[in-house]
């Protein structure tokens, strides 16, 4: 083997030991062949085989529409006048804000048949925000076992708090009771966290964060003071999300991080904007609206690749009661020093591979100087 040929091997080598963690990525988008091109919250359903949006019908009423991934048998499932958005598609039912009664945002809930159409939480709470396409709140969530839903709402003095609330509407609590306005909860694969947005202790700039359901653990996960909105958790622990390539950015893309908050990179190089990211509950299916310059907007599909493993089933958690609500239990220096740390570990690794590789190189031009 000669000098050159074993260099380009051991180079190959710590590239892919550097990449192979959490190297999720989408192959095989395409776009679906709908009438449709003023669309948006664009959701996978569970098996990743059919899509929900939110359209207008030919009354130019906003409804909720389904269609095969394929694009074939589109069927509309509501027929009311009432605007709606923030579509959540659960192992069983649909979730979605709509107006009540008493004209505040709530959720509903549907089959995914269109039978079924309900409100979900009789009180007198908003449990949504209104702004088209960008919605500030985010969508409701589902648990993957299709449980629990965590929503954003207002607390006592009208911050936007996370809540989670049962299957069947009973058992509202908060998750945690800090001093920060917090919006677009998504679930964990198992149940146990939330990603969510909310602002640092000292600035008031949108950041990723996740906590336990239990209400600790609360943990920053970016420092890059961009806006960020609709966090989903992908498979393998990676999180998507809609942001911007920086501050003076306008077209708002998908980006991916890992759990930690390490490896930000965009997900999709691809289009003039993008929104609604969604993966099936295996992780396998993923689906976005794709945008072009013009406005129209295309809901493309694709293959998520790069899985180690399937998503873990998990058991499902009813609550009985509300408990008290975790005060924060992480400072902003340990979030700090924790982040820090990830990072030191991360490129004392990339150093110690680095450093393999040099003796291998040095290793190999001192037998072919002793073979001369």
């Amino acid at each position: 083997m000669s000098k050159i040929s074993s260099a380009g091997i051991s180079i190959l080598i710590l590239l892919i030991l550097i990449n192979s963690a959490n190297a999720i990525a989408v192959e095989n988008i395409k776009k679906l062949d709908i009438p449709e091109t003023d669309l948006w919250d664009v959701v996978l359903s569970p098996e990743g085989t059919r899509l929900a949006f939110v359209a207008y019908d030919e009354k130019s009423t906003q409804q909720i529409f389904v269609v095969n991934t394929d694009g074939t048998g589109e069927k509309k499932l509501t027929d009311d006048t009432n605007k709606k958005w923030g579509l959540a598609w659960g192992k069983d039912k649909m979730a979605y804000i709509s107006f009540g009664k008493d004209g505040l945002e709530k959720i509903f809930v549907i089959n995914p048949d269109g039978t079924g159409n309900a409100q979900l939480i009789l009180d007198n709470t908003r449990q949504g925000d209104f702004e088209r396409y960008m919605v500030a709140w985010g969508a409701p969530s589902w648990g993957p076992d299709g449980s629990l839903l965590a929503y954003t709402s207002l607390d006592e003095i009208a911050n936007p708090k996370i809540y989670i609330v049962n299957a069947d509407g009973t058992g509202k609590r908060l998750v945690m009771d800090d001093s920060f306005k917090q919006w677009s909860p998504s679930f964990s694969p198992d149940t146990k966290s939330i990603v969510y947005v909310s602002y640092p202790e000292t600035k008031n700039k949108d950041e990723l964060f996740t906590v336990e359901i239990s209400g600790i653990a609360r943990k920053q996960l970016t420092f890059d003071e961009i806006k960020k909105n609709y966090p989903v958790w992908g498979p393998d622990g990676t999180i998507v999300f809609v942001s911007y390539e920086n501050v003076t950015s306008s077209g708002e893309k998908l980006f991916a991080i890992n759990r930690d908050g390490t490896n930000k990179r965009m997900f999709i190089n691809a289009d003039y904007k993008q929104r609604n990211p969604s993966f099936s509950l295996d992780g396998r299916k993923f689906a976005y609206a794709a945008i072009d310059i013009a406005g129209n907007v295309k809901i493309a599909v694709g293959d998520a690749t790069g899985i180690k493993a399937e998503t873990a089933t998990t058991t499902p958690v009813i609550i009985t009661a509300a408990p008290t609500p975790a005060k924060t239990a992480v400072t902003p220096a340990e979030i700090a020093q924790t982040q820090e740390e990830e990072e030191g570990n991360g490129v004392w690794i990339i150093m110690v591979l680095a450093a393999s590789v040099i003796l291998i190189l040095v290793a190999i031009a001192l037998k072919d100087y002793f073979k001369k």
